[in-house]
């Protein structure tokens, strides 16, 4: 087996935040790479350096809801789960909160930590959290998605449903499928302790 202090570690880069908004910064720094030349490196963070975090909301009859989002990079409406930046002084579970009651108007019974995650670890140098949201029983009529985040559309849906939209790839967004995988996971390791 191979001891991890035997990987070449290369030396800490130069910062240079080149270029700032509200929400994330965006960074080009220069570096030694790992055959000692010298190079440049593109990534970005959120401007709190708090990360994000993702809500997942699950009926006790395990229904999930789902919100449609228009995602600009993409120009184009994508399935996924309340999302969105912590503000400063808040918790990833406040967060989650938070953003579940802003973008569907549903408020969570009970919140939980299930873990976090770096959604692509070569570019954004922040840790996105997911949320376990346990909502009551409710239907479609009770959803009132945020239209000014570009939320057009919200659906409840079961187990069987969500996995079939994963597999056609109806849910695209990687952060909403690690989730569902992340809350898929701590299922099995609940059941399986029991």
């Amino acid at each position: 087996m191979v001891d991890p202090n035997d990987f070449p570690q290369p030396e800490p880069g130069i910062e240079h935040l080149v270029y700032e908004t509200p929400w994330w910064d965006f960074y080009y720094d220069e570096i030694t790479n790992f055959d000692g030349t010298a190079g440049h490196y593109c990534w970005a963070r959120t401007h709190s350096g708090d990360g994000a975090v993702m809500t997942v909301p699950v009926t006790p009859s395990e229904r999930y809801l789902l919100i449609k989002v228009y995602r600009y990079p993409l120009k184009r409406y994508l399935w996924e789960f309340p999302a969105g930046l912590i503000d400063d002084d808040e918790t990833p579970l406040e967060a989650g909160w938070r953003e579940l009651v802003e973008e569907t108007g549903v408020t969570p019974e009970t919140v939980v930590l299930l873990g976090s995650q770096t959604p692509v670890s070569g570019f954004i140098g922040d840790m996105f959290y997911t949320v376990l949201a346990n909502i009551p029983e409710i239907d479609i009529g009770d959803i009132k998605p945020q239209v000014n985040e570009g939320i057009v559309d919200a659906k409840l849906v079961t187990r069987q449903e969500i996995a079939a939209m994963a597999a056609s790839q109806e849910i695209e967004d990687g952060m909403t499928l690690m989730c569902l995988a992340r809350y898929w996971a701590s299922q099995e390791t609940t059941s399986h302790a029991r």
